[in-house]
C-alpha cells in the first residue's frame, strides 16, 4: 500500500502553491495530500480540525514571518515537523529558523529538486524519533507515578494490617478469651488472607511493571524441599490428607536458582492443591532432565504437584494461568480467591527459565508441571532425595529471655503499643517516641542521665523526621546502639538499601513476633527465662483495661519508670483530691453520622460535654453562640476546606484547643501556621481521644 503523507502548505502566493501542488501530484511513491491556508490562522485552525504530517511554511506571509507563524504554532502545542521555504538563500535567517524550531531551511527553486523530497524524508524520519522519544518519556511516567502509588498502596494497606493481626493475636494468646477462640481465629484467618491478597496484588503489578526482579543464589535442594514439606505438611493434615515428597532420579546436590521465588511457586501449587482437595494426598515429585549426550538442550529441574481433590473441566484450562481468571465451579464450590496466583506463577517460573503447564480430570484431581533452569550443575554430584528431620512448628511459647531498654518509635500509637506489648513479654524496660525528633531526644537524654538504650525499634515512614533521618541524626551525635528499621515497604533490594544507610537489622510489618524475639535475643542482654506463654499466666489476673506497657508523656523522653508512671496516675492535689480531667465542652465537627456517634460516645465514657455539627457552617455558627474548650475537626466536610474552616474557628474561639481528627495524614506546616494543636489518624480509639482532651 502506497504511503500517504498529508502536508499543510502555508504559503500567501497562489503561483507557488501551484508550483509545489503540481510538483507533489508527480510522485507516484510516496503520494502527499495538500491543505493550503495563507495565514497563521487558517493554519491553527486546519491544525485543530486535522493532523498533518509536515508542514511547508512560506518564510514571508504579508506583515507575518516564519518565526511569527513559528510562535503562534508553539504557543498552540502544535507538534510536528516545519519546513521554512524562501524565495533565496540567507545564512542568517537560515539560523533564525533553526534556533526558532524549524525541521529544515529550503529554497522555493528547489521545490522540483531531488534535495526537496530527502528534506521532506529527514523532516518525517527526526519527527518519529521525536515522538518515540516523547512516547517513551510518557512510559516511563507512568512507570515511576505506578511505582510510587505501589509503595503508596502497599504501606497504606500493612499498616491497619498490622493493627488486625497484631491486637487478634494478643487476644488469641490471652486464656482469658478462651470462650472466644473459634471468633478470633477466624478473624485473624481472614486477616492473613487480606494479607496474602495484598501481596500478590503488589506482585502481579511488579510482575506487569517488569520490575520484579530475581536474586539468584546457591541452594541446597533437600534441605530446601524439607523446608517445603514442613511448612506444607500441617496444612494438609489439618484436612485429613497426606503430602508427599519424593525423587524419580537422583537431583543434585546443589542448585542455582532465586530461592524465595521457588519456594512461592511451590507453596502456591501446594496450598492449592490443598483448598480444592478433601479426600485423599497431595504429592510433590522431582526429577532432573538431562539431555543425552548428542542433544543440545539444557538440564531442566522438574516438578510435579499432583493431587486427588475436585479437578477442572478441559475446556476451562486454557486461561487458568491468566490473570483474574477462576473457574465458575470452583466459585461455586466456594474456593475463592483473587485469581492471580497461578498467573504469578507462570510468570516466575518464566523468569526462572522454564514453563508451566496443567492437566486435570473434572472429579478425578489436577496435576501442575514445571520445571526450572538449575544453573550448571555438571559438576554437581548427583544424590538420593533425603528429607531432613521435620523441624517442629513454633507454638505460641517463644523463649524471651532477655532484659535492658528499648525505645519504640512509630507515628501510630496503636502500632506503637502494639509492639511494645510484644517487647513487654520479656524483661526489658519500654519507651516509646512518636516521631524521629522525639526519638532522637529520647535517645540523647537517656544517654546524659546514665540510662543508655540498648535497642531501637524504628519506624521508616513519619512525619517531622522519618526514621532514616533520626538514624542519621543519632548517629551524628556518636550514639552507636543498635537501630533495626520496622517498615511495611517490601520492594526488592529494600533490605539492603536500609543495612546500607546504617541500620543494625529490618523486620517487616505486620510484625511477625518470632522474627521479634529472635532479634531481642539477639540485640538485648540475657535476663530470667520468660516466654510468651507463662507472661499470660503471669498477667492472667491483672486488670482488663490494663493490657499493654505503659506508655505517657515521660516514656517518651526515655526516662519513665514503672514506679514513676503509677505515681503520676495516682497523683493529688494539695487538697486531696485526685487529679482526674475536668468536664470539658467539646465541639466535634464530622459529617459521617456513624463517626460522629461514636466520637461522642467515646467523650461522654470520658466524662465530658459534646456537641455535634454536620458541616463547617453549622459549626460556625455554634462557634458564635456558644464557648468550647476543644474542637474535634475532619478534615473532609461538604461545605468547607478543613483548614480554612480551622482558621476561622480559632479566629472565633482563640482559647480553644484544635485537634483534627481525619482519614488523611494532616499537613504539619498548615497546623503550625493555624496553630491547630494536634493530629489524629482515623480510626480513632477512646485512648487517643483521652491523650489530646483528656
Amino acid at each position: 500500500m502506497t504511503e500517504v503523507i498529508k502536508i499543510l502548505l502555508v504559503e500567501d502566493d497562489e503561483d507557488d502553491y501551484f508550483l509545489t501542488s503540481d510538483y507533489l501530484a508527480q510522485c507516484e511513491s510516496p503520494t502527499f495530500e495538500l491543505t493550503w491556508v495563507t495565514n497563521s490562522l487558517d493554519a491553527v485552525e486546519a491544525l485543530k480540525t486535522q493532523s498533518f504530517d509536515l508542514c511547508l511554511l512560506d518564510y514571508l506571509l504579508g506583515a507575518e514571518n516564519a518565526i511569527d507563524v513559528l510562535g503562534v504554532l508553539k504557543s498552540n502545542q502544535f507538534n510536528l515537523p516545519v519546513v521554512i521555504l524562501t524565495g533565496q538563500s540567507d545564512a542568517t535567517v537560515d539560523e533564525m529558523v533553526m534556533r526558532a524550531g524549524a525541521a529544515d531551511y529550503l529554497q522555493k527553486s528547489e521545490i522540483e529538486s531531488p534535495r526537496f523530497m530527502r528534506t521532506i524524508r529527514y523532516a518525517m524520519v527526526r519527527r518519529d524519533i521525536e515522538n518515540e522519544r516523547i512516547e517513551r518519556n510518557k512510559v516511563e511516567q507512568k512507570n515511576k507515578a505506578k511505582d510510587k502509588f505501589l509503595a503508596h498502596l502497599g504501606h497504606e494497606l500493612r499498616t491497619p494490617l498490622t493493627s488486625i493481626l497484631g491486637y487478634t493475636e494478643l487476644l488469641i494468646d490471652d486464656a482469658r478469651n478462651s470462650p472466644f477462640q473459634q471468633e478470633l481465629s477466624i478473624i485473624h484467618s481472614n486477616g492473613k488472607h487480606l494479607l496474602s491478597l495484598l501481596n500478590d496484588l503488589l506482585d502481579m503489578s511488579r510482575i506487569m511493571a517488569e520490575k520484579l526482579e530475581l536474586n539468584i543464589k546457591e541452594v541446597n535442594l533437600s534441605a530446601f524441599l524439607t523446608d517445603i514439606h514442613s511448612l506444607m505438611r500441617l496444612n494438609a493434615k489439618d484436612k485429613g490428607l497426606s503430602l508427599n515428597v519424593v525423587s524419580k532420579t537422583k537431583i543434585p546436590e546443589f542448585i542455582h536458582t532465586d530461592p524465595t521465588r521457588l519456594r512461592q511457586v511451590l507453596l502456591n501449587l501446594i496450598s492449592n492443591a490443598v483448598k480444592f482437595t478433601d479426600k485423599g494426598s497431595i504429592t510433590l515429585t522431582i526429577s532432573l532432565d538431562e539431555p543425552s549426550e548428542n542433544d543440545s538442550s539444557q538440564t531442566l529441574l522438574r516438578f510435579s504437584v499432583d493431587d486427588t481433590g475436585i479437578g477442572m473441566p478441559p475446556d476451562k484450562l486454557i486461561n487458568i494461568f491468566q490473570p483474574f481468571e477462576q473457574i465458575e465451579d470452583v466459585m461455586r464450590a466456594n474456593h475463592g480467591g483473587a485469581g492471580l496466583g497461578l498467573a504469578i506463577c507462570k510468570e516466575l517460573v518464566t523468569k526462572l527459565g522454564g514453563d508451566i503447564d496443567v492437566k486435570s480430570r473434572l472429579g478425578e484431581g489436577s496435576t501442575f508441571t514445571f520445571d526450572i533452569n538449575p544453573g550448571d550443575v555438571s559438576e554437581q554430584p548427583r544424590v538420593d532425595l533425603e528429607l531432613g528431620q521435620i523441624q517442629p512448628v513454633e507454638s505460641s511459647s517463644i523463649n524471651l529471655n532477655v532484659t535492658g531498654r528499648v525505645l519504640i518509635v512509630d507515628d501510630l500509637r496503636e502500632i506503637r503499643r502494639l509492639t511494645g506489648h510484644l517487647v513487654s513479654q520479656s524483661q526489658a524496660d519500654i519507651s516509646y517516641a512518636e516521631n524521629g525528633v522525639k526519638a532522637l531526644e529520647a535517645v540523647l537524654q537517656a544517654d546524659e542521665h546514665n540510662q543508655p538504650f540498648d535497642l531501637v525499634l524504628m519506624d521508616i515512614h513519619m512525619p517531622v523526621m522519618n526514621g532514616i533521618e533520626a538514624l542519621h541524626a543519632i548517629r551524628r551525635h556518636g550514639q552507636d546502639i543498635p537501630v533495626i528499621a520496622v517498615t511495611a515497604a517490601s520492594r526488592k533490594g529494600l533490605r539492603e538499601s536500609l543495612i546500607r544507610e546504617g541500620f543494625n537489622d529490618v523486620i517487616g510489618k505486620p510484625i511477625d513476633r518470632f522474627a521479634l524475639a529472635n532479634l531481642l535475643s539477639q540485640y538485648l542482654p540475657p535476663g530470667n527465662h520468660v516466654t510468651f506463654t507463662n507472661v499470660e499466666a503471669q498477667v492472667a489476673d491483672m486488670p482488663m483495661n490494663k493490657p499493654y506497657a505503659p506508655e505517657d508523656e515521660t516514656a517518651y523522653r526515655g526516662l519513665a519508670t514503672p514506679g514513676q508512671a503509677e505515681q503520676k496516675i495516682q497523683s493529688t492535689d494539695s487538697n486531696g483530691n485526685s487529679d482526674q480531667p475536668a468536664n470539658k465542652h467539646i465541639l466535634v465537627i464530622e459529617d459521617d453520622e456513624d463517626a460522629a456517634e461514636l466520637l461522642q460516645l467515646f467523650l461522654s465514657h470520658l466524662g465530658h460535654t459534646v456537641t455535634t455539627q454536620y458541616s463547617g457552617a453549622e459549626a460556625l455558627q455554634a462557634a458564635e453562640n456558644q464557648s468550647f474548650d476543644h474542637i474535634l475537626m475532619d478534615l473532609t466536610l461538604p461545605d468547607y476546606n478543613g483548614y480554612d474552616l480551622a482558621s476561622e474557628l480559632k479566629q472565633k474561639l482563640p482559647d480553644a484547643i484544635l485537634t483534627i481528627v481525619s482519614g488523611h495524614e494532616a499537613d504539619s506546616e498548615a497546623m503550625t501556621t493555624i496553630g491547630i494543636n494536634s493530629a489524629l489518624l482515623k480510626p480513632v480509639t477512646k485512648d487517643d481521644l483521652a491523650s489530646v482532651v483528656g
